[in-house]
């Protein structure tokens, strides 16, 4: 299996979906099993690792939500509760990464005071990544709690799941189908508010990861045409939200700064505000008409795709 664990294989259309459920948390948990301890403890040498974890939470959160109705309660709220914590933990950590990545680029001594303030909140939080991972393997706890949830998903739908589908061809589209109406529902229209874009990347990530759980169950098409577009939006995207989390922490600087002046007739908080404009207005020159109708036409016929289709 691929570290990252991006593509669920083993699966076709005649999967049925307990098993496609069982098959696909394996490997998304497998991946966090595998991230989690590089993230606490070898994290100063190699940054990217705080980075997989972060996306194997979001992933492995995705499947949990995805096959909830095969999953024992008790069991996948636990789960969720943990894949929460680890990535709230590596989320701030990874923010503070990228910030600290990008101004150690810019050279002089006016930079030097910023980015050790934001390694110090950096260094602060590694602890938490850290004690997580140490819990999750007291006792190897994370990998029983995995075992007994993949033994208690059904071999096959129950009586109680008569309604849905057994074959994963049948049930796959439905589920895209939700996660399509509820991408469109939110699909800008020359939008200025980043709070809204923001809403708008979440469910843009959602469809994303849908798309790599459900694919197997459609034709090639969705996975080598609707899924790069889909992914490309998500990085547009990325280039103004992720303007939040510098704000933030520019915002925090200055607060605790307020007498030093980190550049010449600007601060990095104003240099931060200025960009965020610059990159949406990039993506509403992106972000066309044509190119949302396209998209929102590609997941539309995929949705109507069946077992008789593919």
């Amino acid at each position: 299996m691929a570290v990252s664990g991006k593509w669920i294989e083993g699966l076709g259309p005649e999967t049925t979906v307990a098993d496609a459920a069982r098959r696909s948390l394996e490997t998304r948990l497998a991946v966090i099993a595998h991230s989690l301890p590089l993230a606490a403890h070898l994290a100063e040498h190699d940054i990217e690792h705080v980075h997989r974890l972060r996306v194997a939470t979001r992933r492995a959160a995705a499947a949990l939500k995805l096959y909830r109705d095969w999953l024992p309660e008790k069991t996948r709220r636990w789960f969720k509760k943990r894949l929460r914590q680890i990535r709230r933990a590596a989320g701030e950590a990874r923010d503070l990464d990228v910030l600290i990545q990008r101004l150690q680029r810019e050279s002089g001594i006016q930079v030097e005071p910023v980015i050790r303030f934001l390694a110090e909140k950096r260094r602060a939080v590694q602890p938490d990544i850290i004690k997580l991972a140490d819990d999750m393997r007291r006792d190897d706890r994370f990998v029983r709690k995995a075992a007994r949830l993949f033994r208690k998903i059904p071999s096959s739908d129950t009586d109680e799941q008569a309604v849905t589908p057994e074959r994963f061809c049948d049930w796959a589209p439905q589920q895209l189908a939700k996660f399509r109406s509820s991408f469109v529902e939110l699909l800008p229209e020359g939008s200025e508010d980043i709070e809204a874009l923001h809403q708008f990347r979440i469910r843009t990530k959602a469809l994303r990861y849908a798309i790599e759980l459900l694919a197997p169950a459609f034709d090639p098409q969705l996975r080598k045409e609707v899924y790069p577009a889909v992914e490309q939006l998500q990085e547009q995207l990325g280039n103004i939200t992720d303007h939040i989390a510098a704000i933030r922490l520019f915002a925090e600087w200055e607060e605790h700064n307020a007498a030093q002046t980190p550049r010449e007739g600007a601060s990095y908080l104003d240099v931060e505000k200025t960009c965020e404009v610059e990159d949406l207005q990039n993506f509403r020159n992106w972000w066309t008409s044509e190119r949302a109708d396209s998209l929102e036409q590609s997941l539309a016929n995929q949705t109507g795709i069946g077992c008789g289709q593919n």
